[in-house]
């Protein structure tokens, strides 16, 4: 195919009803680092869960543009490869950016969206400025891991640290992230205020009030616009919230499909 992006890794697991998970963007982020508390209490559905390009195993290629344009079609093709017509989008971060845009393009496509920290508008924090600037080390990962994403640091083990510090070591990782930044940086704000208004489609929205790279306000404003969101502010809960409250993160999630998807 003409069109065809490049190589995606996707695992496909179990059977049902289709769920995409869609990862964030930050070094060493992979579908299964983002999402492996989550993907075991999705029984009964068929989970889809790529490397976005540029991240994990994944192509890397230089010559693209990387961003949530980029995204958005690598999602539909996946999803026309499986010739699925429709799908719950379960998108964390810079994924629910692509999530909306989907449900922008093709809503009839779209059964749900599950929106967690999804950052509406720019901001600049002590977080987002140690994204940018990270060099692969150890250290830095550990730093990273320590003061963006989590407020229980009990979360942030030796294993944790080395398994993103590896990732993000990668050849072409570094190089693909800095792409990344310039790219989303390129492409702008996000969606206005009138295209959320659109957005008929049953809509969960979750985020945890001490999100130290997207503030929280960020989920309030998004469920202002949007007419068929409910939004859950968790507390003691950072921008991993699908980690750190996993058990919550995934009644909650499992509720709305089994709404959505009956």
């Amino acid at each position: 195919m003409a069109d065809s992006l490049p190589q995606s890794s996707v695992l496909d697991v179990g059977d049902g009803p289709a769920v995409l998970l869609l990862h964030g963007t930050a070094p060493g982020t992979t579908a299964d680092a983002n999402f492996n508390r989550t993907i075991p209490a999705l029984g009964g559905h068929r989970i889809l869960a790529p490397d976005l390009i540029g991240f994990g195993d994944s192509a890397k290629p230089v010559e693209l543009t990387y961003g949530p344009r980029l995204w958005t079609r690598q999602a539909w093709q996946i999803l026309d490869e499986r010739e699925l017509d429709q799908v719950v989008v379960v998108g964390n971060s810079m994924g629910a950016r692509v999530a909306l845009s989907m449900a922008l393009e093709q809503p009839d496509r779209i059964a749900g969206l599950v929106l967690l920290s999804t950052r509406l508008r720019p901001s600049q924090s002590h977080a987002q400025r140690l994204l940018r600037e990270y060099v692969p080390s150890p250290e830095a990962m550990e730093q990273l891991l320590r003061e963006c994403f989590v407020t229980d640091q009990d979360i942030v083990t030796p294993a944790l640290v080395r398994q993103r510090y590896e990732v993000s070591a990668r050849p072409g990782a570094h190089e693909a992230m800095q792409s990344v930044f310039a790219g989303l940086a390129a492409a702008g704000p996000g969606h206005t205020d009138e295209e959320l208004e659109s957005i008929s489609v049953p809509t969960l929205i979750l985020h945890g009030r001490e999100d130290r790279v997207v503030p929280a306000e960020n989920s309030v404003l998004l469920a202002q616009h949007m007419p068929r969101a409910d939004l859950h502010l968790l507390s003691r809960t950072g921008h991993w919230l699908q980690i750190e409250r996993a058990g919550l993160v995934n009644a909650l999630i499992n509720r709305f499909l089994t709404e959505c998807t009956r």
